[in-house]
């Protein structure tokens, strides 16, 4: 591929296009944030849901509601990756997108009617949908020449930090207005409608050197993993970005529930506080990354990164108050931003052009088993042992992610 395409007109609109989709995409997804918390884990609220069960019972349901999404994008990442590769971005993008905004409005129908059964089969389709990540990734991976790509996957990033500021944000703050925990779902689904017709408008396909079609088969994602696994030279990346992201999961799993247990956090709160969280992300995106990038190596950032999230992950649980809970926000968010960019911009300068759909879905699957595993691990050890323990060991992973890549002297790309 010729990486000047990104000076052509048609190709400089393809990042703030993508920007402004995935914006929209996550302004929709976060606004669940703020809702599993009060749907599953607290009593005092009108839109309870499980009256009866055991605390316990609770924190594993809420597990399972959020596992279930990054589970279902285990299985699709790697095959829409490789979809994409084949049939070209802009197709798979907008379908994913149009999946998406269905399963939203299906959840604010399932609240409605207190289905615990609707709930989980929206979340699955969402999770489906929502592997589309690894198609914008691969996008921008399209236009980008190497030394570019960290600096550009942090649009990623920025659009993910503006999601979670507005998406949480409006989460509870519509729930809080309306009274109805549903009211958001039903925003983010007509949200979802207008993303669709935004892509089919303005976002040009990037990807014109299109691999054979293969098989794909439900499995794909495992195949994929195991095949990254006996890449000598990409292995120790893959693991360690899979390590990263259950430590983080671990974090994003049971915060909101933390807060709601210990600090009494309403909706509006919680989207408050998840807000102020973003707000660090899109700093981090759109200025720090870009400073650093400039001055050091990807690993470099990520040598000092993934310790500072490592440290305040575990620290998490512990803090005595909602102050302190504020002061943790910059030292989660900005090496969050910073790790996950450069990470994605380690894997894809490790494989060729024409396979970067593949590899960054294999990425994409990763994540998303990290996120299908973990909050259920997280829902069985706060249910057995308390809520300190997702936090304590999400720290550990992180820090295994990073002896993974500066102790032990692997070599990767």
């Amino acid at each position: 591929m010729c990486y000047n395409l990104v000076l052509m007109p048609k190709q400089k609109k393809v990042l703030p296009v993508l920007f402004a989709t995935l914006l929209l995409d996550m302004i929709g997804t976060g606004m669940v944030i703020p809702i599993i918390p009060i749907l599953f884990t607290d009593p005092s609220s009108s839109s309870f849901l499980l009256a009866g069960y055991s605390v316990g019972s609770q924190y594993l349901i809420a597990g399972v509601v959020i596992a279930l999404f990054g589970l279902m994008q285990f299985i699709a990442s790697p095959i829409l990756g490789e979809l994409s590769d084949v049939y070209g971005r802009k197709k798979l993008l907008t379908l994913g997108v149009a999946v998406l905004a269905i399963s939203q409005m299906l959840f604010g129908w399932g609240i409605g009617v207190a289905s615990l059964a609707v709930l989980l089969i929206s979340r699955a389709i969402a999770g489906l949908a929502g592997a589309n990540f690894s198609i914008a990734q691969a996008a921008i991976a399209d236009v980008s020449a190497p030394e570019d790509r960290a600096k550009n996957f942090g649009l990623i990033g920025a659009a993910f930090g503006l999601g979670f500021i507005l998406g949480p944000l409006l989460g509870g703050w519509i729930a809080h207005a309306t009274g109805s925990a549903a009211a958001p779902f039903w925003f983010a689904g007509i949200l979802g409608i207008c993303n669709v017709v935004f892509i089919s408008l303005f976002l040009p396909e990037t990807h014109h050197n299109r691999s054979e079609a293969a098989h794909f088969h439900i499995f794909k994602g495992i195949s994929n993993i195991a095949a990254a696994f006996r890449d000598k030279q990409a292995n120790a990346l893959y693991f360690a970005s899979f390590l990263y992201m259950s430590g983080f999961a671990f974090l994003t799993t049971f915060s909101g529930i933390l807060s709601v247990q210990r600090f009494g956090f309403t909706a509006a709160d919680l989207g408050t506080y998840f807000g102020g969280i973003g707000v660090f992300i899109v700093i981090t995106q759109l200025f720090i990354l870009r400073v650093l990038t400039k001055k050091y190596s990807e690993r470099a950032i990520l040598r000092v990164s993934l310790l500072v999230l490592a440290l305040a992950i575990g620290v998490y649980p512990f803090v005595p108050n909602v102050m302190w809970l504020y002061l943790l926000i910059p030292f989660i968010a900005i090496p969050q931003g910073l790790s996950i960019a450069n990470i994605g911009s380690l894997i894809s300068r490790s494989v060729s052009p024409e396979k970067q759909g593949a590899a960054l879905g294999i990425n994409g699957s990763l994540i998303a088993l990290s996120q299908g595993v973990i909050p259920v691990l997280a829902g069985v050890g706060s249910g057995l042992v308390g809520l300190s323990v997702p936090f304590v060991v999400g720290g550990l992973c992180v820090a295994f992610a990073w002896s993974i890549l500066f102790f032990f002297k692997r070599k990767s790309a």
